[in-house]
């Protein structure tokens, strides 16, 4: 999430952007729902990741459909009411790629934008070929090779991919329990055909820790009891 570019659509500041705030991200808060119009809201998506709708529905569909019909390449996450059953058929028919409910937290906010990147991402395909570092370490091939700078590298499992993607990218790479699970959950959502092998992060740290060893390389990843992982530097 480090150095993301956001853009809300919101009334007022809340608990949701003040958590993507102290998860690194660059928030960009737009309050007024009034002359939403294509120059508006190309200007202020211009350069951003994602996009936050948390206006009332009728703002949140014309800005999605604003987005998508001028070709903008980034995420799009609403919020919606409680139980409204139109308002989800509308935002989704308008191109919006996760609709949140009101009582979703802010770090299963932060786990959907990590996940739809990531997508987008994969769906970039080797052009992109993004890279991760910390350190000496890489993450290359979309996150799917681990490289130590001496020459050792890993071939990632689904699992263990999820995994390394979150803690490189989480602030001060350090992740909850509740983030890392979120991450494997998307990351198996898009295994299409395929059953987690271990979905538990404690068994997958485990196992990589091991096959790190046989590959030559230490995966330096630890426990912090009670909280998560982190990866140390």
């Amino acid at each position: 999430m480090q150095g993301r570019l956001v853009w809300a659509l919101a009334p007022e500041d809340n608990a949701n952007l003040q958590y993507l705030r102290a998860a690194g991200c660059r928030v960009r808060r737009c309050g007024n729902q009034e002359g939403l119009d294509r120059q508006t809201i190309g200007e202020a998506l211009r350069g951003c990741d994602a996009a936050l709708l948390m206006s009332d529905a009728a703002s949140n569909c014309r800005a999605a459909w604003l987005a998508r019909d001028m070709g903008l390449p980034l995420d799009l996450v609403a919020f919606m009411g409680p139980a409204r059953r139109g308002e989800l058929t509308a935002l989704l028919q308008v191109g919006v790629d996760w609709v949140m409910r009101q009582d979703d937290t802010p770090a299963v906010l932060a786990a959907i934008l990590r996940a739809l990147h990531l997508r987008r991402i994969d769906r970039a395909g080797d052009a992109a070929d993004p890279r991760h570092a910390i350190g000496y370490w890489t993450l290359e091939d979309q996150g799917w090779l681990l490289r130590h700078r001496d020459g050792a590298s890993l071939r990632l499992t689904v699992s263990e991919r999820a995994i390394l993607i979150c803690l490189f990218e989480a602030p001060g790479h350090l992740a909850s329990h509740a983030m890392l699970n979120q991450a494997l959950l998307q990351g198996w959502r898009h295994a299409r055909g395929r059953q987690p092998h271990d979905p538990k992060p404690r068994g997958i740290v485990s196992r990589l820790r091991w096959r790190g060893r046989q590959a030559g390389m230490e995966p330096p990843v630890e426990s912090l009891r009670g909280y998560g992982y982190v990866w140390e530097v």
